[in-house]
């Protein structure tokens, strides 16, 4: 079964990307720095689950 926290960082890096993909170029600067965040956010979060399903199956 799928742990339910990986479900919801996957979820959640979705919209991260949509944000991205999405977002306008303009906009405040808070706007730029919520776009920095997704950003960083976009990167991280991948490294965040593969980290939780390798320690899963090392501890299965």
């Amino acid at each position: 079964m799928v742990d339910p926290q990986v479900v919801r960082l996957t979820t959640l890096w979705f919209v991260v990307l949509t944000f991205v993909r999405t977002g306008s170029g303009g906009g405040g600067p808070l706007i730029r720095v919520i776009g920095f965040v997704a950003l960083l956010l976009v990167y991280a979060l991948p490294v965040a689950i593969v980290g939780i399903l390798v320690t899963g199956a090392s501890a299965d």
